[in-house]
């Protein structure tokens, strides 16, 4: 995604050029020139996708998507959901749910540019089965870190299709559902008196400015002033 400037670029015998706000996807393998296509050149992020993970891509209910449909476009969900995955990527670190998840709304905003593979007749009828046992492993290792592959793997589902599935069903993703988790033991600790600090490791938050930050936005006061409360 182009963040300022412009760049132009030869790509199979064609010339593209991608200004400010647009997006462009090159097909991995694919041999392209780049270069600045205005004199105060140009700035840009990039998320390289394995292809094996569009190969898997909701391996239970569909058919692996092909290519992009086309270089350089414009697309403003798709770029917002970039530009999360970018943020959560800079700040979380190694990857959690949230991180995964991130990338996950990502390249799902990425698939209505990409040509459909055949039809698939699958269809998986343990939908309600594997949200239930993704939803008692969040509840088990609620203040533990998890991944969207141990997840899923719990599940029986593809990554794609767990996260799609359990916001289907309950109306958040897997990581949210483990923040309400950690949340609620939060409320609890602090209203018997535990400290902001202690609170915090115990219930699975990185420090006390994390436990403040999502405390906050979940309940609409800070720790402290709960407690005190």
């Amino acid at each position: 995604m182009i963040e300022r400037g412009a760049a132009r670029f030869t790509l199979d015998a064609t010339q593209q050029r991608a200004a400010q706000g647009e997006l462009f996807v090159l097909e991995p393998e694919s041999v392209h020139t780049g270069m600045a296509a205005v004199p105060e050149g140009w700035a840009y992020k990039v998320l390289y996708i394995e292809p094996d993970v569009l190969h898997h891509w909701d391996e239970r209910d569909a058919a692996a998507p092909r290519a992009a449909r086309w270089v350089v476009f414009r697309d403003v969900s798709l770029r917002g959901a970039l530009e999360r995955a970018h943020a959560a990527l800079a700040c979380e670190l190694p990857a959690g749910l949230a991180v995964e998840e991130a990338v996950l709304d990502a390249v799902a905003a990425l698939r209505p540019h990409l040509r459909p593979g055949p039809p698939s007749r699958r269809r998986d009828r343990t939908e309600h089965a594997a949200v239930r046992r993704a939803r008692a492993h969040l509840r088990e290792r609620w203040d533990q870190r998890v991944t969207l592959a141990e997840l899923a793997a719990v599940a029986g589902l593809s990554r794609f299709e767990l996260v799609r599935r359990f916001r289907e069903q309950d109306g958040i993703t897997p990581h949210a559902f483990q923040t309400n988790l950690r949340v609620d033991e939060a409320r609890r600790l602090l209203a018997a008196g535990g400290a902001p600090a202690a609170v915090a490791a115990s219930c699975g938050f990185a420090d006390q400015p994390h436990l403040t930050r999502v405390f906050k936005r979940a309940v609409g006061v800070t720790p402290g002033r709960y407690a005190r409360a």
